[in-house]
């Protein structure tokens, strides 16, 4: 199973866009965002794609109350948790969080098959003892070519995806 891993959005709904319609497209079921919404405008165009979305919240994100109430009474594809979450998928134990030194220490218990993070705007893949650490850039775009990463559950790999070139 293919996952797909996207951060900082940072209201460009453009971007955002072009990402679910990747998902949809390519029947990527499960989404991880790592944080920075910034407003509810994001959390509502992905409640409205339909495309399953664990989410967990980052240091750029306004009006939390409004994301939540987005989350827990209109969208049942948005799976909203605080600063960090845990979620299993087949199998595989995934640790979120949108800071990295917070992923870092994560992936170094060795707990995790795949530890996702944001923060940096830069994507980052590592593999740290038998954990995957996986930053996947950015929707925004601050940063040039804005990013985001295909990982496959069966096989361990990686893609990386910019946006633009879709």
């Amino acid at each position: 199973m293919k996952i797909g891993i996207y951060s900082d959005i940072h209201d460009n709904i453009k971007n955002l866009e072009k990402t679910l319609n990747y998902f949809l497209e390519n029947n990527i079921e499960n989404t991880f965002f790592c944080g920075d919404f910034c407003s509810p405008i994001p959390a509502k165009t992905i409640g409205n794609s339909g495309v399953i979305t664990y989410c967990v919240f980052g240091n750029g994100d306004g009006d939390r109350f409004t994301i939540q109430n987005l989350a827990f009474n209109q969208f049942d594809n948005l799976k909203l948790n605080a600063e960090y979450a845990v979620i299993e998928l087949e199998d595989k134990k995934i640790a979120m969080t949108h800071y990295p030194f917070y992923a870092n220490a994560l992936a170094k218990t060795g707990e995790y098959n795949l530890v996702l993070c944001g923060h940096t705007h830069e994507v980052k893949i590592e593999l740290l003892n038998k954990t995957t650490l996986i930053n996947p850039g950015e929707i925004m775009g601050w940063n040039g070519n804005p990013t985001f990463v295909i990982y496959d559950l069966d096989n361990c790999s990686t893609e990386i995806i910019k946006v633009n070139d879709l």
